[in-house]
C-alpha cells in the first residue's frame, strides 16, 4: 500500500495528496502487529499528505471504541494534528475537508465512493 501511496505522490509532481481511509462497519479491529505496521505506514507516508481523513463506519459501541482508540493513539504518539488527521463517524464528515482543500464537490467525490462501494 505504501508503495501504491509513493507512486501516487510521484504522478503528481510531488504534491500533497489528500488521504481517506476507510474501516467499514464490519471491518475487525486489528491486532496489536497490525496496528504497529499501520502506525509506522503513517509515519513514513506523513510527508507525502496534506491531510489524512480516517472513517470508521458503525454505531454501535465497537466502533465508537474504535474511534476513541485511533484519536488516542495519534495524540500518544503525538502524530495528532487536527489540521492534518482527523477520525470521522462516516465519509460524510470528510466530504467540507475535500472540498476545501482540492477545491472540488466534496459530497460528489464521497457519493462516487458510495457507488463504488468504497464507503457506506
Amino acid at each position: 500500500m505504501f508503495q501504491k501511496m509513493q507512486n501516487a505522490y510521484q504522478q503528481h509532481q510531488q504534491q500533497p495528496l489528500v488521504l481517506v481511509t476507510s474501516a467499514g462497519a464490519k471491518s475487525a479491529v486489528p491486532n496489536s502487529e497490525q496496528r504497529r505496521h499501520l502506525s509506522n505506514m503513517l509515519s513514513d507516508a506523513r510527508a507525502l499528505f496534506s491531510e489524512i481523513h480516517v472513517v470508521i463506519e458503525g454505531n454501535e459501541l465497537q466502533h465508537n471504541l474504535q474511534r476513541v482508540i485511533v484519536s488516542g493513539m495519534l495524540i500518544v504518539t503525538r502524530t495528532y494534528d487536527d489540521q492534518f488527521i482527523r477520525v470521522h463517524k462516516n465519509a460524510d464528515g470528510a466530504a467540507g475537508f475535500i472540498a476545501r482543500r482540492l477545491g472540488v464537490d466534496g459530497s460528489q467525490v464521497v457519493n462516487e465512493a458510495r457507488s463504488r462501494g468504497v464507503v457506506m
